[in-house]
């Protein structure tokens, strides 16, 4: 009894917040402040317009102006408006600013923890564990002009969101829009302020800065991430000293040991202390990265070096976390939790279509980003407490691409907030976690359980070479040097 009281209790907190992030007080306070609306007497009310823009299109491609209309009045009778005068409203920028506060709002709600981490035993020193990465959003080259694209071969108009994550508490950190030309190097720093002392940052090769990572070991904060080839590497701290073949060295000190754990500085300049792990790769991993990597170098009219291609042979990784916390042979085996960022960006795309954002008007496509980040936020919300709850009461991982589904199946969010009853939803929720919410037991371990098994890195690759190929084109980029 106390069990299924916990439970309830903890589904009303997360509930609760959702409400809050609904509540029509105060959406009519942010419609007023934003100038949504401006008078008593306007046929559409701020709530009215968050849900038409958020749950009642979840998961939508796209809706024409007229559709948008009908589910306007469903939501409510007396807003009845013309698909002209509907997307007037959407093309103002009091609307865009609308909407983004009340994104704001709901990933401050989302950030107050309302249950217990769920996570395995390897990252219980950890304060939070922070993801990063980001996703880019094709636009029409129309907008070229607001939203800045790559150019060249890629699209002249592009948008980038990005994520920082927390793969503990299931929470969404920070949400970042900017020019889709801008590198996420150029972010490296951003995380800075927001960590605790004992944090772990977890982020792809791209946000890569020795400096950054000086910060973060400041902060009493820990990191882990891939070495880049591009990046000197000492194994001593004499000023005089040259930059290591690392390959060389290994095959030298460590002979074919599969695993090989040394401290090292890092950076030309900042000769940054830290561990450096290394893992000889097997022999059908390392002839698929050859193989990319010639195919990349033959886009830029060149040829791979040897000393590049011998650099492939190996993972390299390096971190500030200390032996006594994870062992060398499982380092590589953390490092795959940074896949589940991936992983929630095809969620957003597949499920949410956050990725199609049609229209040349930069205020429209706004509106559209804005409402489905909101939804996007509410939905990462539950997913997070039905992972708790099959985590704690289950011992089973929950799959989010399941639930999200659940949730855009016969309405059930939008319904739930447009009733305003989200505890029936929650009840229902619960009811059906175990039934056809959890991931099904499958011969490949999840990145849960490897975790929670404390895998060794190079245990952890598929016995068959098809699929380990598979594997590792899905969980390693490769990135000419």
């Amino acid at each position: 009894m106390k069990i299924i009281e916990h439970v309830r209790n903890i589904a009303e907190k997360v509930g609760k917040k959702i409400s809050d992030i609904c509540d029509t007080t105060t959406l009519r306070e942010l419609a007023k402040k934003s100038g949504f609306v401006k008078r008593s007497t306007s046929r559409t009310e701020g709530e009215d317009f968050v849900r038409l823009m958020t749950t009642e299109i979840l998961g939508e491609e796209t809706v024409s102006a007229e559709g948008l209309c009908d589910i306007l009045r469903q939501i409510n009778p007396k807003a009845d408006m013309s698909p002209q005068a509907l997307n007037e409203r959407i093309g103002r920028e009091e609307a865009v600013r609308y909407l983004r506060e009340v994104f704001e709002l709901a990933v401050g709600e989302n950030l107050a923890p309302a249950k217990s981490a769920v996570s395995p035993e390897i990252l219980s020193p950890f304060g939070s564990v922070l993801l990063e990465d980001s996703t880019q959003i094709i636009l029409h080259e129309k907008l070229a002009d607001e939203f800045r694209g790559s150019g060249g071969s890629a699209s002249r108009s592009a948008l980038k969101i990005d994520l920082t994550y927390d793969a503990k508490q299931d929470a969404l950190r920070k949400i970042l829009i900017s020019d889709g030309n801008v590198p996420d190097q150029s972010r490296a720093d951003e995380i800075l302020t927001g960590i605790q002392e004992n944090d772990l940052i977890l982020r792809d090769l791209g946000y890569f800065s020795v400096s950054s990572l000086r910060e973060i070991g400041t902060k009493n904060a820990f990191f882990l991430s891939r070495l880049p080839k591009s990046v000197s590497v000492f194994l001593s701290d004499d000023k005089n000293a040259s930059a290591a073949n690392l390959p060389k060295h290994i095959g030298m000190k460590f002979g074919n040991l599969p695993v090989s754990d040394m401290t090292v500085r890092i950076g030309d300049k900042e000769r940054l202390p830290c561990r450096l792990i290394a893992y000889r790769l097997p022999d059908e991993v390392v002839s698929e990265r050859r193989r990319k990597a010639h195919i990349s170098a033959r886009k830029k009219g060149r040829q791979p070096s040897s000393e590049y291609l011998n650099w492939l042979r190996f993972g390299f990784y390096v971190t500030n976390v200390p032996e006594k916390i994870w062992e060398a042979e499982v380092v590589g085996t953390v490092y795959r939790l940074r896949w589940q960022i991936e992983l929630t960006f095809r969620n957003w795309k597949s499920l949410m279509n956050i990725h199609i954002l049609r229209g040349t008007r930069k205020e429209r496509v706004e509106c559209f980003l804005y409402g489905r980040l909101i939804s996007v936020v509410v939905a990462t919300m539950i997913c997070g407490f039905a992972s708790w709850y099959a985590f704690n009461y289950l011992k089973k991982e929950v799959s989010f691409h399941k639930v999200i589904s659940w949730l855009r199946r016969k309405d059930r969010l939008a319904m739930a907030i447009r009733s305003e009853n989200l505890s029936e939803l929650f009840d229902d929720l619960i009811r059906n976690i175990s039934k056809s919410l959890c991931k099904q037991k499958r011969k490949r371990k999840t990145t849960h359980q490897l975790l929670e098994e404390r895998i060794p890195y190079m245990d952890s690759f598929p016995s068959d070479t098809h699929e380990m190929i598979i594997h590792i084109e899905f969980n390693i980029k490769i990135s000419l040097a």
